[in-house]
């Protein structure tokens, strides 16, 4: 897998456990390893899925383009 997609599950594995824990739960950091493992896989599919029609609908990110002096002057 790809960074982005280890960050990506990463960062939703944790937002998923702070949403639905109880007060008296431990927060991520605090959590074993294996509990941490078993929230990653169970947001793995909808990661993946949500990472691929976002792919599909814009493959490449744009850059913010600035515009020059040459077409502000053209311009008027």
């Amino acid at each position: 897998m790809t960074n982005r997609v280890e960050l990506a599950v990463e960062a939703a594995a944790k937002a998923l456990h702070e949403t639905v824990r109880r007060q008296h739960q431990l927060r991520w950091e605090l959590m074993t390893e294996r509990w941490r493992a078993d929230m990653r896989d169970y947001v793995r599919p909808c990661v993946l899925a949500t990472l691929k029609v976002a792919d599909t609908l814009s493959p490449q990110p744009r850059r913010p383009t600035v515009p020059s002096r040459i077409s502000l002057r053209a311009r008027g």
